[in-house]
């Protein structure tokens, strides 16, 4: 394994506001992210799809939004544990002391066999989605210390207000 784990990459999205792992460069598309506490807003997703783990990172601006955060991300929570039976709940905190951002991170076997794990966070008016499914055929399955470690190799890089740093 110490060699599939060497190959990860850091990269550094400054105008998200955010650092994240992949285990190669990811697929970079916009799209849109829908739902009813949210609305319709701009998505910035990553994705990376290996033979036996799916990982995607979907960063949402909801700028106009940021005073309802705490229910965009619950909402966020509910719709990853609704795609099947929930296994997990828990709270998860990126960075230390002042600059804590605080979240969920919730772990569920779908419908299809896999096991999904979601990172929910809402900071600086952005929802950031971390997701990483685990497919039956991966050979940890139904965990997998490649999607534990793409579900917790996140950084926030956030600089004044909206977040992002401006470049």
């Amino acid at each position: 394994a110490s060699p599939a784990f060497a190959a990860w990459k850091e990269f550094k999205y400054d105008d998200l506001g955010v650092v994240k792992e992949f285990p190669t460069d990811p697929k970079v598309e916009t799209g849109t992210y829908k739902t009813p506490v949210a609305g319709m807003a701009t998505a910035h997703i990553f994705s990376v799809d290996e033979p036996d783990v799916k990982y995607k990172m979907t960063v949402v601006d909801l700028m106009d939004k940021a005073a309802e955060g705490a229910s965009i991300m619950g909402e966020c929570t509910f719709m990853a544990e609704d795609e099947g039976m929930p296994v997990a709940n828990m709270t998860a905190r990126v960075e230390p002391g002042a600059k804590a951002v605080y979240g969920r991170i919730q772990t569920t076997d779908l419908k299809d066999g896999s096991r999904s794990m979601t990172a929910c966070f809402f900071t600086k008016g952005r929802l950031y989605k971390i997701q990483a499914t685990v497919l039956p055929s991966n050979p940890d399955f139904p965990n997998s210390s490649e999607a534990i470690r793409f579900i917790n190799s996140l950084s926030f890089n956030l600089q004044g207000e909206g977040g992002g740093g401006g470049g």
